[in-house]
């Protein structure tokens, strides 16, 4: 007998909503029960707490963007793509939402929290959502050697080899599992992207990040219990500045591609918290590549807007926000001339760097440069020089690759700008061409990349995987129209 499809009853969607609906109600209400009175009688802390709703909202993001879906078991690049970067902005914003702090003497004794351990488990997470998704579409894993992303490949690879040369082990294996997550998220998302579409989708993760990064630490000093202004600098979270800086440059860019009022909203709030936090290398980073923006654009009318519009918002924090008198106090200090103990900071790590030349101390052990180095500042916690960060860490065979990425970012931006371009193109090259000006100028100072896999470098791999799309766009077009 030949039984088909049609055989066999399929209840309608309104059927499954009235069976489905009651049944969520009450497990929601029973879940939302079951943790009020854990919290209520101590047995879980708010920390889990945190991590279970961070968890449950990443889970939700995932599933919006379909990866169960049936264009996703027929491998469809674009819900792919989506799917890894939601996995690529959750790991971006896992240091902000998870906050932790932990002296060096403590790091070393292995002591970072309990809040690290759920950053930690985010971690696994997302290991956990990528290898899934990769089940997909796994043509990428066999390409990891290959084209000019490689180089990142190559320098996850050095970073872990270098683990044993660490002074706490278990502390660079777990940056160093991150950055392997994080990398192998980026050559997902390279071989997905196609065309000028798949390049917007990587900025909008970015921007997506970078806002939700920049809130959390404008958020933070206002849930704590200590106060919100420490002298004349608002909050407590490093390198708050600098992120202001880049969601300043995301946010001019999607104003000026969409004329959407929010985003002209966001661009004053970028530059007055970046002037409240008074990151002095963060806020120079920040204005130079604004400038440098509109300078690569080649629009002097445009340039000369912002200029002066940059120059009144500096003006005006200078006059009625605690930013002049912090400069003034720096001033006074003395501390300008070292740039607030960093260039006696290099000088005492110096010899260091020369005793490993060629394989450095391990991947971010940097961290405790604090105890291992004598004469280094309390509680340093990195070299605060991206050149410097890997060349102490991993020596001149882990800075190889970086400053081959470097070199690819420049040459492939530099080689789309000077063509002649449609609009839209030469707005993201300029502004892709800005973020890594903003990162390298950021990174003399601190470290933007090569260090810890945290949103800076994030971004510095996407750079490079946007340079290389980007340049191969152009590249195609151009060939079509001859």
């Amino acid at each position: 007998m030949n039984l088909s499809i049609s055989t066999y009853s399929e209840r309608s969607p309104a059927t499954l909503s009235a069976i489905y609906r009651p049944i969520l109600l009450v497990c929601a209400v029973a879940l939302f029960t079951i943790v009020t009175l854990s919290v209520t009688a101590g047995l879980i802390s708010w920390d889990f707490l945190w991590f279970l709703f961070a968890s449950a909202l990443f889970m939700t993001c995932l599933c919006v963007a379909r990866p169960l879906s049936g264009t996703a078991r027929v491998a469809s690049e674009q819900s792919f793509l989506t799917s890894t970067l939601v996995i690529w902005v959750f790991l971006m914003i896992s240091e902000g939402i998870f906050v932790h702090a932990s002296d060096t003497n403590r790091a070393v004794g292995g002591n970072f929290g309990a809040s690290a351990f759920f950053e930690a488990a985010s971690w696994i997470l997302s290991f956990a959502a990528l290898a899934f998704v990769t089940c997909f579409r796994p043509e990428y894993l066999r390409r990891v050697l290959t084209g000019p992303p490689r180089w990142a490949t190559l320098f996850a690879i050095i970073a872990v080899a270098s683990c044993p040369f660490s002074p706490v082990l278990v502390y660079s294996l777990a940056m160093a599992f991150k950055l392997c997550i994080i990398v192998a998220a980026l050559l997902a998302i390279s071989r997905s992207i196609d065309g000028i579409t798949g390049i917007e989708k990587l900025f909008s993760a970015l921007f997506a990040g970078t806002l939700i990064l920049t809130l959390a630490g404008f958020v933070t000093p206002f849930l704590g219990s200590a106060p919100v202004f420490a002298g004349d600098r608002f909050g407590a979270v490093i390198g708050l500045s600098g992120n202001a800086g880049l969601l300043l440059l995301l946010s001019v860019l999607y104003f000026i591609l969409k004329k959407n009022p929010w985003f002209l909203l966001l661009v004053g709030f970028s530059l007055v918290l970046m002037m409240l936090v008074g990151g002095k290398g963060g806020i120079a980073a920040s204005l130079i590549s604004f400038l440098a923006f509109f300078a690569f654009l080649k629009n002097a009318r445009q340039a000369v807007a912002a200029c002066f519009g940059l120059a009144i918002v500096f003006a005006l924090c200078v006059a009625f926000t605690p930013f002049g008198h912090n400069l003034q106090l720096y001033g006074e200090s003395g501390n300008a001339s070292t740039l607030s103990g960093r260039t006696q900071l290099w000088t005492d790590v110096w010899p260091e760097i020369a005793k490993h030349p060629v394989v450095g101390h391990g991947y971010r052990a940097s961290r405790f440069v604090s105890a291992e180095v004598e004469g280094a500042f309390a509680e340093a916690g990195h070299i605060h020089n991206a050149f410097l960060e890997v060349l102490y860490n991993n020596g001149v065979v882990g800075l190889t690759p970086i400053l081959i990425m470097n070199v690819v970012i420049v040459f492939n931006l530099g080689h789309v700008l000077r063509r002649s371009l449609p609009p839209r193109e030469r707005y993201f090259a300029a502004a892709a061409l800005a973020l890594y000006l903003h990162l390298l100028v950021w990174g003399m100072t601190a470290p933007t990349f090569g260090g810890t896999p945290d949103n800076r470098f994030m971004t510095f791999f996407a750079l490079l995987v946007i340079s290389i799309h980007l340049r191969a766009h152009v590249n195609r077009e151009t060939s079509n129209t001859e």
